[in-house]
């Protein structure tokens, strides 16, 4: 039996709130409400409504396991990108609800973007060390950055294209999707010899 400390069910309670109205929508009275807490309550554990999401986003996206796989890679470029890109997307939709809120988030505020973003550019870093590694090996020639933002994006496209796509009841096989694209970027960015 699992039982949720004060914390952790306000945590809850706002992503499940902002994934459904999106930040601006929510108050931290509502938040409270779902929570079971009172208001005071939510403020004694974060001081705001922006702290509170700060720590909903490092909680439930930024992931420390993430770190380690790149220090886990065996060097084969292949088999590395297949487990970044499953890690990826298990991380992606482990956090759909957040990663939707941003979108129905209607006015951008810089502090929200800087929070949201902070994953993702995170990956883009640990992407370019692998694959300036990987340069600098000889596998490849390609500009490691580019190549970070390709992955990145492609990747993206894919979660929030299976999103749309299970939402309209056609299935698609992301792994063999992952594994199809991960053989044909290889392929693509793998020095000839």
């Amino acid at each position: 039996m699992c039982s949720f400390n004060t914390e952790d069910k306000i945590l809850n309670a706002s992503i499940v709130l902002f994934s459904q109205k999106g930040y601006s929508a929510v108050t931290t009275k509502e938040i409270a409400k779902v929570a079971g807490v009172s208001e005071m309550t939510l403020f004694r554990h974060f001081e705001s409504k922006h702290n509170l999401f700060e720590k909903a986003f490092e909680k439930f996206v930024f992931s420390p396991k993430f770190k380690a796989l790149f220090e886990g890679l065996e060097g084969d470029l292949e088999r590395d990108l297949n487990k970044i890109c499953t890690s990826y997307h298990d991380i992606l939709f482990k956090n759909q609800n957040i990663i939707l809120m941003y979108f129905k988030n209607e006015e951008l505020n810089p502090e929200f973007d800087i929070t949201l973003f902070k994953f993702p550019n995170e990956l883009k870093k640990h992407l370019c060390r692998y694959f300036e590694i990987m340069r600098d090996k000889g596998v490849i020639q390609e500009n490691p950055e580019s190549l970070a933002i390709s992955f990145l994006t492609t990747n993206f496209g894919l979660f929030f294209t299976s999103l749309v796509m299970n939402k309209l009841n056609n299935e698609i096989d992301v792994e063999a999707c992952i594994y199809n694209y991960v053989r044909i970027f290889a392929k693509g960015i793998t020095c000839s010899i």
